[in-house]
């Protein structure tokens, strides 16, 4: 599967993941440039058409974060609560609600930083 072949639901939920992985995980600035191969749409994040899978089937920078949303792991990222995880889930995948936002304690710098 190529990029110009997704849809644009498809394209809105790689969108919506990216900037939710972004906000919440500290990875900022995933880029969508280029390809990397046919299959990855960019910055690690692999899609693609598998029976019963999402269209994001990987991503190579933060299995983590593909875990808890797409598995429904909520111990892939211990330091989310729940409630937050589920709230993520209906934003990336179904585009529910509104975009949510981190909690203070999520993008502040750690202490041990300075």
């Amino acid at each position: 599967m190529q990029v110009g072949e997704l849809k644009q639901d498809e394209k809105d939920l790689v969108w919506r993941y990216a900037h939710c992985a972004g906000l919440w995980r500290r990875k900022q600035h995933r880029t969508f440039a280029s390809l990397e191969s046919d299959e990855v749409v960019a910055d690690g994040i692999t899609v693609g058409e598998q029976a019963g899978e999402p269209i994001i089937l990987s991503d190579a920078k933060d299995p983590e974060f593909f875990a808890a949303i797409f598995k429904n792991d909520n111990s892939a990222i211990p330091e989310v609560r729940a409630l937050d995880l589920e709230r993520l889930r209906g934003y990336v995948i179904s585009g529910e609600g509104e975009l949510p936002m981190p909690p203070p304690r999520l993008t502040k710098p750690p202490l041990d930083a300075e």
